[in-house]
């Protein structure tokens, strides 16, 4: 019992010991803290105001420039393995001065990608030294220094992301160099690395204006696949702003240049009827005016459907259609159902259509091909609305064509999709209404006779009423 009595009296001994040390760790432990917390941060003011002025003195005065830069490598490095990124960036940016007033651009390269590797370099100063660099590229004497810098400029701010606007800009600033040399595809690559549409430092506007920028240069390298995914990171909804009024009016040109590639007629109207409902060119006739023009001149080359027919409708209800009377005429053609024809049609418009972009250039006899197919089957969908069945011979004659060109145009639709007929060739006859079911005809023919049945029953009851009136006015 007393070796029990003796071991926990140790154990309670150790016990104790234990939890004292454990108090005096936390109470050491929170003391420490407290003096971390409490311990100012050096003040590198005094040594700033005295040894900036000094070394510039030393550098551009008695050209010791070499020493001067070491004595300012000194500080910067006190600055940065205390922490103080401010006093820091001001070291490094006087630094990149130094070496810019003495014209040692090959100093301007080592020291920018020096500074940039230094151990805990902290990123305000590469950041402040990048944009001051950057301000110098257009005083270099030189093209191939001013490459120079560029290249160590995007070297040294490859994969950061707290200097990615800048990057983004030089990157910029060289596509513009090898595009000013002829060399289109290179520049087209360099802007493509760039994904600014994730940028969150870009300004708006920026941003926007650097992805019309890289469309553009697919579009000049020929590139139209990759241009139109480009084009899609923009919405139709970032113009709102009345201030991207200029970039929406390129916006839409650009997309015209995709359109136009591929003869998509509907697209490219829609692209110029929205540069024409531009706020900004509304009050400007001599703006407007030739953008209205070619959202008809389009329009009416646009293959018939449903979406182009209630656009041209829309359309006609356009107020300002009254200062271009022609075109109004030439539109609302398309919307009557009135054959049009062509001979007439030519004499009336080619001059003046013929004069308009779209029918100019290494296209111009396509489209008015295009323009005369789409006269021929507004006449066809004209036809198949007033007659069941025609001639060959008479349809050809009111197209202005030949029999086998009738018949072509008239497949063509009904592979299309946009017209019912069959042609008997052993007769010479199109027939334009589906032929009926006998079932289908006789129910429709019951429906009609119980119509008249019910509308004479209600006849009846009328005369009726109107019969037991007037003997009820008569006997009295």
């Amino acid at each position: 019992q007393a070796n029990m009595a003796d071991k926990m009296d140790t154990d309670g001994d150790d016990k104790g010991q234990g939890q004292g040390e454990k108090k005096n760790f936390i109470s050491s432990k929170n003391k420490d803290d407290m003096s971390i917390s409490t311990k100012k941060k050096e003040d590198f003011g005094p040594l700033l105001e005295a040894s900036i002025p000094q070394n510039r003195d030393l550098a551009l005065k008695e050209g010791k420039k070499a020493e001067a830069i070491e004595n300012l490598l000194t500080v910067e490095k006190q600055t940065r393995l205390a922490g103080d990124a401010i006093a820091t960036g001001k070291v490094a940016v006087e630094i990149i001065k130094i070496l810019y007033e003495t014209k040692d651009w090959e100093g301007i390269n080592s020291h920018v990608i020096l500074i940039s590797k230094r151990r805990q370099q902290l990123k305000q100063v590469l950041v402040e030294i990048v944009q001051e660099a950057m301000k110098y590229i257009d005083s270099t004497p030189t093209e191939p220094i001013k490459l120079e810098l560029i290249h160590t400029l995007r070297a040294v701010t490859d994969g950061k992301i707290h200097v990615e606007l800048e990057r983004a800009r030089l990157t910029r600033t060289l596509a513009k160099i090898k595009e000013a040399e002829g060399k289109i595809a290179e520049a087209a690559d360099l802007m493509q690395e760039v994904q600014v549409e994730t940028y969150g430092s870009m300004e708006k506007e920026e941003k926007v204006d650097y992805i019309l920028e890289q469309v553009r240069l697919c579009l000049d390298k020929g590139d139209y696949v990759r241009g139109a995914i480009v084009s899609k990171k923009i919405s139709s909804k970032t113009f709102k702003d009345d201030q991207l009024q200029e970039l929406k009016l390129r916006y839409y040109e650009l997309l015209n240049r995709i359109a136009d590639e591929k003869d998509e007629y509907f697209e490219m109207a829609q692209n110029f009827h929205e540069m024409w409902n531009t706020p900004s060119l509304q009050d400007k006739p001599e703006k407007w005016m030739p953008l209205l023009k070619s959202v008809i001149v389009l329009l009416i080359l646009s293959p018939h459907d449903n979406h182009q027919n209630d656009f041209l409708v829309r359309l006609l209800e356009e107020k300002k259609l009254e200062q271009i009377p022609p075109y109004k005429v030439l539109l609302s053609h398309f919307k009557t159902m009135e054959l049009i024809q062509w001979s007439s049609f030519q004499e009336l418009y080619k001059a003046e259509l013929q004069s308009h972009a779209a029918f100019q250039g290494d296209k111009g006899k396509k489209r008015w091909d295009d323009l005369h197919a789409r006269v021929v089957q507004h006449n066809i969908r004209v036809v198949s609305t007033y007659y069941t069945n025609i001639r060959m011979a008479r349809l050809a004659q009111l197209l202005e064509l030949s029999q086998e060109e009738a018949e072509k145009y008239v497949c063509d639709m009904v592979v299309a999709g946009s017209l019912w007929c069959r042609i008997d060739r052993l007769k010479g006859i199109a027939t334009f209404a589906p032929t009926k079911d006998p079932r289908d005809t006789l129910n429709s023919w019951s429906n009609n006779i119980s119509e008249l049945l019910g509308k004479v029953e209600k006849i009846c009851h009328l005369i009726h009423k109107e019969t037991m009136l007037h003997n009820v006015i008569k006997q009295s």
